[in-house]
């Protein structure tokens, strides 16, 4: 008998952030206005985002057993994370994301793996000798692509519903689009594994990506919301206006709000707009992942309650399973 939870596999960090000042600076010198340390990392913010809601959910990967990595383990026990699924790696430092925000909102990241790079099929494999496999899992491309390929294949076995955030975009980023129920990605990153111009419209993205072998594609879009193509809908959910502070952590709120409304059974419109409402709420602050209040705030706003009714996708699951 499978779980009924959410499973959350791949990427650990902890995120060096420094707000850049609005005047610009000579040569290669810029003055910050702020600095910040937090927990981040694609999976981590996923998982956050989704225990606003169920705090059962897991998530699976590695941190070092350095002094940032007994942070990461603080701030999961805050938010009620279990850390059973979390790796102590005694032969790498945690991940580190040094994220510079401008005072547009956006960012850039150099990301320095540590764990994460030795995050592996064998680690997978491991979990799952131990736990059952949860209703959904989420995957990203932010740990070795064997370990996300061997996490589909596994969880899908076993009956979990996949989803697969194709982030960041990867040479292999294509072969990945079948492994998966459902893909989501940004505009940015279609192309690029499309190897298509950038200013493709939207609709013609989704439906070149389900012809690429993609079952249910999510793109979005930003400001412009999202286009999915779910079985014969082409859906189009677009977003409220957008007061961006740092874009660091939306498009995994994205994806943990999707998920969570996934997993209540809501009709896939419904799932698109809560997570198009994830995306914007942290945008417009420093945190990179929802809280309980903004779960609730979400649920007000759609006119829904989030709580898990059932472990079933928005579809059946022959319609998503192939």
């Amino acid at each position: 008998m499978r779980s009924t939870g959410i499973c959350v596999v791949g990427s650990i960090n902890t995120d060096l952030i420094a707000y850049v000042g609005a005047d610009a600076t000579a040569a290669s010198y810029a003055a910050g206005s702020n600095f910040e340390m937090a927990a981040g990392g694609k999976s981590l913010n996923a998982a956050m985002s989704i225990a606003s809601l169920d705090p059962t959910v897991t998530l699976v990967g590695r941190v070092g057993t350095d002094d940032l990595g007994h942070f990461i383990v603080r701030a999961l026990h805050e938010r009620g994370i279990t850390t059973e699924g979390v790796i102590r790696d005694e032969r790498a430092h945690t991940g580190v994301g040094h994220v510079r925000v401008n005072p547009e909102g956006e960012y850039d990241t150099v990301v320095v793996p540590g764990a994460n790079g030795n995050f592996s099929a064998a680690d997978v494999d491991a979990y799952l000798e131990d736990h059952e496999a949860p209703a959904f899992v989420v995957l990203n491309l932010e740990v070795p692509l064997p370990a996300v390929r061997r996490a589909a294949a596994r969880f899908r076995e076993l009956g979990s519903t996949v989803v697969l955030n194709l982030s960041p975009v990867h040479p292999e980023a294509r072969t990945l689009l079948g492994l998966a129920d459902v893909v989501v990605m940004n505009r940015s990153e279609a192309c690029h594994v499309l190897d298509v111009s950038p200013d493709t419209d939207a609709r013609l993205l989704v439906t070149a990506l389900r012809e690429a072998g993609a079952k249910t594609p999510v793109l979005t879009l930003g400001e412009g919301g999202v286009v999915s193509l779910n079985g014969n809908d082409l859906l189009h959910e677009k977003v409220g206006p957008v007061r961006v502070v740092n874009s660091v952590g939306a498009g995994d709120s994205f994806l943990g709000m999707m998920v969570l409304a996934m997993a209540s059974d809501h009709p896939f419109s419904v799932c698109l707009r809560a997570a198009n409402e994830a995306g914007r709420l942290v945008c417009g602050r420093s945190e990179s992942f929802l809280t309980p209040a903004d779960v609730q705030h979400i649920e007000n706003v759609l006119g829904v309650s989030l709580a898990k009714t059932s472990t079933r996708s928005p579809e059946a699951p022959e319609k998503i399973h192939g």
